[in-house]
């Protein structure tokens, strides 16, 4: 089942209490601590979704570039951000045309790689096609948000006539989510319509993050409480992760 087909047209109803200009301001912030410039070889927006942050971003001044999977997500993002380059991709075979300055990838994008071996190619290609002095800044979910907030639960919520039922299934041995999540909304024609997703994603470690990035050639890496400057504790949900090539 192709996953963010349907979902990529309600996708931002259903997201919009995302804090997409908070995390837009913290990453500006990092890059300009890193003296990445704004007039530089661009930044790429991995798994770049709907377009919200690339948006952001391309309005604080940087040259963007969007990679994500789902051509239905991309048809979304394109419709938003004029000047950029969007590329269909699946990001453990990225492939650009040259370098950039930054690489960011946000909202738990890296949580869908199941496999340590896919999260690590996926680290590798980062640190490829980064300028010397490049900042790689990504977010995970974490083990304590999966098992202890997500679980065995069952969300549900209605939002502008389009409602949700999200099911939620967490195993723990094998440290993989799954969210199955049935929508009922309309289409442009006022039609109502039903569709189900399946998503899966992993929870990762810090500790194995860090040794990850570590061997994919990544020299300085900061790790953060949700795009604060706060350290990670027992109970964070998601930590932001900063990670430097070096020169």
């Amino acid at each position: 089942m192709s996953i963010y087909r349907h979902f990529a047209h309600v996708y931002d109803i259903f997201m919009a209490g995302v804090p997409y200009a908070e995390w837009a301001d913290y990453i500006d912030n990092a890059l300009q601590a890193s003296d990445i410039p704004k007039d530089g070889e661009g930044i790429l927006d991995l798994a770049c979704g709907t377009g919200n942050l690339t948006l952001l971003m391309a309005q604080k001044g940087y040259d963007m570039i969007g990679v994500d999977v789902s051509p239905d997500m991309l048809a979304e993002a394109q419709s938003k951000v004029d000047n950029t380059l969007f590329l269909m991709q699946d990001m453990r075979e990225l492939e650009l045309y040259g370098t950039v300055d930054a690489i960011y990838c946000s909202c738990d994008g890296l949580n869908y790689m199941l496999t340590e071996a896919d999260f690590s190619t996926v680290l590798k290609k980062a640190a490829l096609y980064l300028n010397p002095g490049g900042l790689f800044i990504f977010d995970l979910n974490t083990v304590y948000k999966y098992q202890n907030l997500l679980g065995e639960e069952i969300f549900t919520d209605t939002i502008k006539k389009s409602s949700y039922l999200w099911k939620n299934r967490y195993d723990s041995e094998t440290c993989i989510n799954e969210y199955r999540v049935s929508f009922f909304t309309k289409d442009t024609k006022g039609k109502p319509i039903t569709f189900e997703e399946i998503h899966h994603q992993r929870a990762f470690d810090m500790e194995t993050v860090t040794t990850l990035a570590q061997q994919a050639g990544f020299k300085e890496i900061k790790v953060f409480d949700n795009y604060s400057h706060n350290p990670p504790h027992d109970k964070s949900e998601r930590l932001t992760f900063l990670a430097g090539k070096g020169i």
